[in-house]
């Protein structure tokens, strides 16, 4: 019954068991937010593309295989998205301040994989940071450590 409601909620197809049954509306909100972000600047760079793979890998854990699905599902909620809130609402809501904080890092070094930040990506971050109540000073100070990681 409850998979017959996420399956209407969300058009997609489940996640492979015991993979991100417990987490996925997170994963699946922070996915595509990073995949809205590459979109910003009007194309989706191989390198943006490769540096959302790694970061969700990395920060969720990820088998090949659910991420591959976990990217399938976040593009086709991205396309069918009103508005950011749809995806930082409940981030918002249930997230401690730490994992908003790392949220909008990711962000910052999607935006940043191609080796610049493009103006439109800029005006995202700070929108979607703002949306989950991050201060502009953690959102510039996160956007200075990318840059100069690079």
């Amino acid at each position: 019954m409850l998979l017959g409601q996420l399956k209407k909620i969300f058009g997609e197809e489940p996640l492979p068991r015991g993979v991100l049954e417990d987490r996925e509306p997170f994963e699946l909100a922070t996915a595509a937010l990073l995949l809205e972000l590459a979109r910003a600047d009007f194309s989706e760079s191989d390198a943006e593309v490769q540096a959302i793979r790694h970061l969700l890998q990395k920060r969720f854990e990820l088998t090949d295989e659910a991420l591959d699905v976990l990217m399938v599902n976040a593009a086709k909620r991205a396309d069918k998205a009103v508005s950011l809130h749809e995806f930082t609402h409940r981030l918002n809501r249930e997230l401690p301040e730490s994992d908003k904080l790392q949220i909008v890092e990711m962000l910052w070094r999607v935006s940043h994989a191609d080796g610049r930040i493009d103006k439109h990506e800029e005006q995202l971050v700070q929108r979607i940071a703002g949306l989950l109540h991050i201060s502009d000073r953690d959102r510039v100070r996160l956007k200075l450590k990318v840059v100069v990681d690079r």
